[in-house]
């Protein structure tokens, strides 16, 4: 059975991962806008600009839908918001689906030593195109692999927080629920004058001292003159 994660990365907090990871994927969709408005608009070739117009569209595409996804997850994690940060997750699980894909397409079912042709045609002097080949396809195979193994990493952490948040886990602290707590509880304050006010229990009293009985000007209990702690209480003429 799968658990929810108790940190991040042997260190920090879920809600500090989670808030890591979505900063992270924000970059990448604004990357990804870059690199495909350099490519089709300005014609300066960067990232993808192989690949064919409608593919760069439609990851450009892809990679907008989540700019307002992310943002609305961001802000589901300062409040503690399930239902969005759920909606990012099941999103981030597309990302994931279509990234995996193309790793594995790119990395194991295309030919490395030809998309990396520029680097082997210049080292095969030196190392020869079988050892480079070789090369690149053992790095190839770490690549799939440390990409899917991040990618399902982030997966759990996004989920854990879910878990949390619904458990009431990771919920709103009490000093985070009033938004202008200082200024209510100054208001709330009531500031005792006089020479009782520095004594702890009664600076925040209506009394006229610490205790009635003692203070002079001070009304007594129940209208009596004399009170006793024991028991059973003596009368007034054993005083």
């Amino acid at each position: 059975m799968l658990y929810p994660l108790t940190m991040f990365c042997c260190g920090c907090s879920v809600p500090a991962g989670t808030t890591i990871i979505l900063l992270f994927h924000l970059v990448a969709c604004f990357g990804v806008l870059a690199s495909v408005c350099s490519n089709l608009i300005f014609h300066n070739p960067v990232f993808a600009s192989t690949w064919s117009v409608q593919m760069q569209v439609l990851y450009m595409g892809f990679a907008l839908m989540g700019i307002p996804i992310i943002v609305s997850a961001l802000w589901g994690v300062a409040n503690r918001v399930e239902t969005n940060i759920r909606v990012y997750l099941y999103y981030l699980m597309c990302c994931f689906l279509e990234n995996a894909v193309a790793l594995v397409y790119l990395c194991l079912v295309e030919d490395v030593c030809r998309l990396a042709g520029t680097l082997v045609e210049v080292g095969t002097s030196n190392f020869g195109e079988a050892f480079l080949c070789g090369t690149f396809r053992t790095a190839s195979y770490f690549t799939v692999a440390t990409g899917i193994a991040v990618e399902v990493y982030c997966l759990w952490v996004i989920w854990s927080f879910c878990e949390d948040v619904h458990d009431g886990k990771n919920g709103l602290e009490l000093w985070q629920l009033i938004p202008s707590k200082d200024d209510m509880i100054q208001r709330s304050k009531f500031n005792q004058e006089g020479p009782y006010a520095d004594i702890v229990g009664f600076a925040h009293t209506g009394l006229p001292g610490p205790y009635g009985t003692v203070s002079t000007d001070a009304a007594t209990i129940f209208g009596g003159g004399y009170h006793d702690t024991a028991y059973p209480p003596r009368g007034p003429d054993d005083f």
